[in-house]
């Protein structure tokens, strides 16, 4: 038999041929003929995996599992290593880790390295990269089992709780029926006072005295008015003073009878048996009277302000210094005349701070004001006092503020200490600038000023 050994050579080289073509698809899906780097990775459980695992990353095929090193005792952890290809190596970054992931439900398991931040440096081959432990799906299913249970209890003791409750408030509903009826039928103090006829008529006969009380103020409005076309024809000052003592023995009147109409309302607590509210009555009553009221204090406000009553008014101490400014006390002659008697308190020897850090007249401060005033007690009483602050504060409107506090802290001493009238004493803020002619440039403190001619004035 010849042999063509042509053919043969031919069949020879081809199977070597398609044996190396075969190997090397084999290889390049196993990556075998790639680059690669190797890195590291601890994990507690390797369940489903096993060398020739794969590796991803960031769900790209990377490379497989090459080896895992058993642990030398139980608290240790499997050491796997990680064959990855090196083109994917820039994305492994030193925050990224390791994930145990399966394909679908009960798919193959296999490794998922995620990439890392474009901030952090790419991880050197052969580092050991952390790992998040899987979690077992028994496990998951078995806490599920333990939260329905605990789930079932809770709704069996809500609904015991909950029926404890219904009979608790079944019960209340109950003994409010019984208390509801027994009102009704006057059975208690409410149920008295709800049928009793003598609470009624007392709140009706305290009603009807307001109205009366207001009906009389209205009517002293309409005196006022007429007093007050009277006084710009003609010269009555009697009138103008029996007006405002009708005015006052009203505001006695109506004072006492808002006595006896509180006294009465709080005996009575709910409506009479017409339906009428008596605290609806009152309120409108009081309506009434307040507006009365508004109209009289209108009044006596431009009665103030008529040209042949004027001085009148200001000689009773009407008049303040409200209407006085700054500039216009410092140039007036009355308040800088050189018979005015002037005390000065310094800031630092007069005043101090309380417990609160507020600003309060120190015990030296008293002692000045006793020596200034304590002297000259019974020719202080119905003299004009005017109480002068100062303040050398940074900002104008803080030297305001200080030199009006100080200026009210004098005042409230002299009415306290020396029973003097608050209508004889003014309050002047200078701010930190003296009037001319009172022997100073400026002052921090404050200064007393009795006005030379107003002692006995009242």
């Amino acid at each position: 038999m010849k042999i063509n050994y042509a053919v043969v050579g031919v069949f020879v080289l081809s199977a070597v041929l398609l044996f190396s073509v075969g190997l090397f698809l084999i290889g390049n899906r196993h990556k075998a003929f790639a680059h690669h780097v190797d890195f590291f990775t601890k994990l507690s459980n390797v369940n489903g995996l096993s060398p020739g695992s794969k590796v991803r990353v960031s769900g790209f095929e990377a490379g497989q599992v090459t080896g895992i090193e058993i642990p030398d005792r139980p608290s240790a952890k499997f050491r796997l290593k990680l064959h990855v290809d090196n083109k994917l190596h820039n994305l492994i970054r030193n925050d990224s880790f390791v994930t145990v992931e399966s394909d679908g439900l009960v798919g193959d398991k296999f490794l998922l390295i995620h990439e890392g931040s474009d901030q952090d440096q790419e991880a050197v081959s052969g580092a050991t990269l952390p790992a998040k432990e899987p979690i077992e799906l028994s496990a998951v299913i078995a806490k599920m089992t333990g939260v329905m249970d605990q789930a079932s209890s809770a709704i069996g003791d809500i609904k015991t709780k909950a029926d404890g409750t219904l009979d608790a408030i079944v019960t209340t509903v109950n003994n409010a029926n019984g208390i509801v009826t027994g009102v009704r039928s006057g059975n208690g103090t409410v149920g008295m006072l709800l049928d009793d006829q003598q609470t009624a008529t007392a709140v009706k006969n305290a009603v009807g005295n307001a109205q009366q009380a207001a009906a009389n103020l209205n009517q002293v409005t309409v005196q006022a008015k007429q007093v007050m076309a009277d006084f710009q024809s003609r010269d009555l000052f009697g009138k103008a003073e029996d007006t405002l003592n009708n005015a006052k023995d009203a505001s006695r009147q109506f004072a006492q009878t808002s006595q006896q109409v509180s006294l009465t309302l709080n005996d009575a607590l709910g409506p009479d048996r017409s339906g009428e509210n008596a605290a609806e009555n009152i309120s409108e009553t009081f309506s009434n009277i307040n507006l009365a009221t508004a109209n009289m204090a209108d009044d006596t406000e431009a009665l103030k302000h008529e040209f042949f009553f004027r001085g009148f008014f200001k000689k009773r101490g009407f008049y303040g210094l409200k209407e006085v400014t700054t500039d216009q006390y410092r140039s007036n002659p009355y308040f800088n005349s050189q018979r005015n008697q002037r005390a000065w308190l310094s800031a630092a020897g007069a005043f101090g701070k309380d417990s609160n850090g507020n600003e309060v007249l120190s015990a030296a401060g008293e002692q000045e004001i006793d020596q200034v005033i304590g002297t000259a007690k019974d020719s202080v009483i119905g003299q004009q006092i005017i109480v002068e602050g100062y303040s050398n504060e940074a900002s104008v409107a803080d030297q305001m503020a200080a030199s009006r506090s100080r200026s009210l802290i004098v005042a409230h001493y002299l009415e306290k200490r020396f029973h003097l009238s608050a209508k004889n004493i003014g309050l002047m803020p200078l701010n930190s600038a003296a009037p001319p002619f009172s022997g100073k440039d400026s002052w921090d403190g404050a200064c007393i000023v009795l006005l030379a001619g107003t002692a006995g004035t009242k």
